[in-house]
């Protein structure tokens, strides 16, 4: 075999970040696209539905423990997480990308393609010393109570007790139509302070079947777990990497608001 499990073990670092990018986008930002300028009356929109929603969009901080089997041989190895997740109600229960904490799939695939000669490769992943870094600063410890694999989500939720309800996204839901303008909402990591960032989207596709996506073209920054917004500052959906069905590949969507809602249902009460 052409790579040993060192020479595997090597390559960890950033390969989570890989599986999470998987050639899109990632949680701190994507390729510019180019697009016609908004107008000054579009800006103040979009500005005053960043400043109403922002704080119920927070970043989600957790270590994956990575196992790594390559031909039977095994490593381990921790990684870190970063990435957006979108608050739905006032206990704190927050909706995220699941391969974003769990990407044992995408790993996978990176890996078996680095591995010449049909050589078999696992790799699994388990999430430990999760946190919610808040909008005002505060990290609180958080757990996952849901996931739904075939939608690629994660549902989290604060441990501790709240000394008061968090902000969350109470906007009401909406569905776009072909060449919708929209705002998409995100928060930034350490280095720039945790602050609130924007972008424009343009939906450029709705894909009908085999479930409703939007598939949008960014304006700037944007990746799993960021909600998005119509100009009337309701709810459209979250970024998610949805399954094409072609040979285990994903592409960012956004899956819509209610979709989200219905599955949100399932998670335990607090």
């Amino acid at each position: 075999m052409a790579m040993t499990v060192a020479g595997c073990r090597e390559r960890a670092t950033g390969l989570v970040q890989f599986a999470w990018m998987a050639g899109l986008a990632t949680v701190i930002g994507c390729q510019p696209v180019a697009a016609a300028p908004q107008t000054a009356v579009e800006r103040a929109a979009a500005r005053a539905i960043v400043n109403e929603r922002a704080a119920a969009v927070v970043v989600v901080l957790a270590t994956i423990k990575v196992r790594l089997n390559v031909s039977g041989r095994e490593q381990t190895s921790d990684q870190t997480a970063q990435t957006n997740a979108t608050i739905l109600d006032p206990s704190g229960l927050a909706v995220m990308s699941l391969q974003q904490i769990q990407p044992d799939e995408a790993m996978t695939r990176a890996y078996s393609r680095q591995v010449p000669g049909g050589g078999r490769v696992e790799v699994t992943t388990d999430v430990a010393d999760m946190r919610m870094h808040l909008a005002d600063g505060r990290e609180l410890p958080a757990k996952l109570v849901l996931r739904d694999e075939d939608l690629d989500l994660a549902f989290v939720r604060p441990t501790e007790p709240l000394s008061a309800p968090l902000p969350f996204v109470d906007a009401p839901s909406a569905r776009p139509q072909l060449l919708d303008a929209l705002t998409l909402v995100r928060r930034t990591g350490e280095p720039t302070a945790w602050a609130p960032a924007a972008a424009f989207a343009t939906v450029e596709l709705v894909i009908d079947k085999p479930r409703t996506y939007y598939q949008v073209v960014i304006l700037g920054g944007g990746g799993p777990g960021c909600p998005l917004f119509d100009a009337a500052g309701r709810f459209i959906g979250v970024l998610v990497m949805r399954d094409t069905g072609t040979r285990g590949t994903g592409a960012l969507g956004v899956l819509p608001a209610d979709d989200i809602r219905d599955v949100a249902k399932q998670a335990p009460p607090k």
